[in-house]
């Protein structure tokens, strides 16, 4: 294990691992905020952001509950909401005067290149809020193993980059597990602005000297005594310990004391605990790895442990470029498609048609193909079955007109439409536009605001859909799957409630208003044109 090492960046500092290692990152805290990544899509983090401030304008029913006020993030490539909620009043006395302070839960959320993060605190005030967006200004997203080169604080997948606003908090918690041993956990903690109690030689002698004959018996001292590691002062024990049920199970652990007042300086712990039986409370199991296999281990890794070194921040990196070309680029036959979508071809007309249509979808990587175009046929040539065709001397232009990846198939039944409300028996929203992007609507429901809602049901053939603002959500529709002889029992289709999900607004215009409700399975000329 110890010949193939992989190198896990560690709030501030580096430690080197087995490449087979599972690795993970928890326990984030910086600045009194309680910090959680989460890999995702934005349709994702704006449903789960959506949700929960649904949750908790739910608990405004006591005085001190509820969300007082919600702020939009105005991070440039980054979105999301601070969520403000759950006052406290607390009372206290400066002198003779009695003083009141206000506090209130805060919740930040963000989302930047497929990774959100939540800032949460429980007890904060406005100069909370500012820091939380301040800290959240300075996340450089980075690969699951890449090491950055910039200074900071690592969490999970990103880098809290310096110069960070000042604060006295840094806590992360690396867990390793090796596979093949279940039994054997390794965990290492870096916590800045603590105050550090006693060190673990004494508190191991306080233990020794409160214990019984035969629990002193049952355990063996391998090493206990002062280590220093690449500059850093301090303390060992490494213990093996014979349980109860006589399993053999070693326990080590080394830490600094670290400086309360500097979080350049955070206590380190790095604990490593064998025979871990699978279930919680359950009992002991002998250690898988032979002591001196352990004893390599844990040197390895202990060794390794440093401070990352770090130079001057870098100037401020450009705005990332968005991924594959946009709508409206051209590509010509013979050339690779560069993105997987709906491609409109320019050729064709009144009097020929294009085989396969005139907008067709095509993956990446493969090549533009040459348009054939099918003229129109005569009486005779209809009677005989012939189609007669052409091909241009002209490279044919092909324009991306939809990235839509999923090809549409043709289904031969009706979808629900969406119909009107009687006038006066419901009210829409009067301002579509400030409905969020991720909102929710039952069938039977008033449609929130004019635009592109998906079906929630992954195997309804409604795929994405527009509705008018004020309509009524409709039913899903499904395919009854074929029976013996590719007949079905009962009726082709099924339809049934549903919920729909807002994924973008349409535009203010009329063209917009006339699109007649399609599906992503439904095969037509001209698809509309979603990003």
């Amino acid at each position: 294990m110890t010949e193939n090492l992989k190198t896990v960046c560690v709030g501030r500092y580096l430690v080197d691992v087995p490449v087979q290692a599972e690795v993970s990152l928890s326990g984030g805290m910086l600045g009194g905020f309680e910090i959680s990544t989460r890999e995702e899509g934005e349709a994702n983090f704006r449903e789960r952001l959506a949700a929960r401030e649904t949750e908790l304008k739910g608990d405004s029913g006591s005085a001190s509950a509820g969300v007082i006020e919600t702020r939009e993030l105005h991070i440039p490539h980054m979105i999301g909401r601070t969520l403000i909620f759950g006052r406290t009043r607390s009372h206290g006395f400066e002198g003779d005067r009695r003083v009141t302070s206000e506090y209130a839960s805060i919740e930040t959320h963000a989302h930047v290149a497929g990774l959100s993060f939540v800032l949460a605190m429980q007890y904060g005030d406005e100069a909370d809020v500012k820091l939380s967006e301040l800290l959240l200004s300075r996340i450089q997203v980075r690969d699951k193993d890449e090491i950055p080169t910039v200074p900071g604080f690592c969490v999970s997948r990103a880098v809290f980059a310096e110069p960070l606003p000042s604060h006295n908090s840094e806590h992360l918690v690396m867990h390793l597990g090796l596979p093949g041993h279940p039994d054997v956990a390794l965990a290492l903690f870096s916590i800045a602005g603590v105050k550090s109690g006693s060190g673990i030689l004494s508190r191991t002698a306080e233990v020794d000297a409160s214990a019984s004959a035969e629990e002193l018996l049952r355990v063996t001292k391998l090493r206990a005594g002062k280590r220093n590691i690449n500059g850093l002062e301090g303390e060992e024990v490494l213990e093996r310990v014979r349980e109860f049920n006589f399993a053999t199970t070693y326990g080590f652990n080394w830490e600094t004391r670290g400086t309360a007042e500097d979080p350049l300086q955070p206590y380190i712990s790095l604990e490593l605990q064998t025979g871990v039986g699978e279930r919680p409370g359950g009992k002991p199991v002998d250690t898988s790895l032979h002591e001196d296999a352990l004893l390599s281990l844990w040197d390895s890794i202990a060794s390794s442990i440093r401070v990352r070194k770090s130079g001057p921040p870098p100037p401020p990196l450009a705005p990332p470029q968005p991924s594959g070309p946009k709508l409206g680029a051209v590509a010509n036959a013979g050339d690779i498609c560069p993105q997987s979508g709906w491609w409109r071809c320019n050729a064709g007309g009144e009097s020929m048609t294009v085989h396969g249509g005139a907008v067709q979808f095509i993956r990446q990587g493969a090549r533009m193909p040459q348009a054939l175009l099918l003229l129109r046929q005569t009486v005779w040539q209809k009677l005989k079955r012939v189609q007669p065709s052409v091909e241009s001397a002209e490279l044919t232009a092909w324009t991306l007109v939809d990235k839509r990846l999923r090809p549409r198939t043709a289904i031969t039944v009706a979808l629900a439409p969406a119909p009107t409300p009687a006038e006066g028996s419901v009210s829409a929203a009067k301002d579509g536009r400030a409905v969020p992007l991720g909102s929710h609507v039952r069938t039977g429901e008033v449609c929130l605001a004019s635009g592109w809602w998906r079906c929630e049901e992954s195997h309804a053939l409604d795929g994405t859909r527009w509705f008018a603002q004020g309509s009524l959500m409709p039913v899903a529709t499904f395919q009854v799957p074929a029976g013996v002889f590719a007949k079905s029992a009962g009726p082709e289709v099924i339809q049934r409630r549903s919920m729909w999900q807002l994924l973008r607004h349409a535009e203010a215009s009329v063209a917009a208003q006339n699109i007649s409700p399609t599906s992503d399975r439904l095969s037509i000329n001209e698809p509309p044109e979603l990003v």
